[in-house]
């Protein structure tokens, strides 16, 4: 894929440039909100069935109701489970994970509604963006013997994201964020044997998770 050639340090410098105003007028607490958030997402196991993470938010006020969200979101290490066993031709003996880090971004269009508290605030919304993934390489037992070496390529995923949850007013300036969180990864994964030259791949994948974010305005 062409946009592999993005690496996220660009994407990020894009984002700011674009959206110079998010940075010039940050102090402008009625405009903008800023959240670090925790993440916590699980899949069907391919490739992972949990991917814990952090992330930053931060919204720009549209009007009263809609708002814009850039998100980046990045999990340090989460397991690429039982890599061998995605991989033709392998008979490992035990089952070993990859470690594996990724950054992600993705750009929202947000709706908020108003509750019957007042201290309450429902929301969802809708967005896309990129992820990119790396992961380490990881050796193992086969039986009957002798070892595999797998390296594991990853494509630039393009992400859609969805979200619903809602926001606690904890004050004048602070508030919680509880946000549920389903995105489809557009993705190509290919695993190598070095050894065996054998091959394995994933294509794309579903996630579902939930966030908790603590936002300032």
């Amino acid at each position: 894929m062409t946009i592999r050639n993005l690496s996220i340090v660009n994407v990020v410098v894009a984002i700011l440039l674009i959206g110079n105003p998010l940075v010039l007028l940050a102090d402008d607490h009625s405009v903008y909100q800023f959240t670090p958030r925790l993440n916590i997402v699980a899949g069907n196991g391919e490739p992972s069935n949990d991917i814990p993470g952090i992330g930053l938010a931060i919204h720009r006020k549209i009007s009263n109701e809609w708002y814009l969200g850039i998100n980046i979101d990045h999990s340090p290490i989460f397991d690429f489970e039982d890599t061998a066993g995605l991989v033709d031709g392998l008979d490992e003996d035990g089952i070993v994970d990859a470690d594996s880090s990724h950054t992600m971004i993705t750009v929202v269009g947000e709706r908020r509604y108003s509750m019957d508290s007042v201290n309450w605030t429902g929301f969802w919304n809708l967005g896309g963006g990129i992820n990119e993934v790396d992961v380490d390489d990881v050796t193992g037992p086969l039986k009957g013997g002798g070892t595999y070496d797998i390296e594991t390529d990853v494509d630039t995923e393009l992400i859609l994201i969805g979200n619903v949850g809602w926001i606690q007013r904890l004050g004048d300036t602070w508030s919680a964020r509880y946000e549920i969180t389903a995105e489809y990864h557009n993705a190509d994964w290919e695993m190598t044997d070095k050894i065996s030259g054998n091959t394995g791949d994933i294509d794309d994948y579903s996630v579902y998770g939930f966030r908790l974010g603590l936002t300032y305005r």
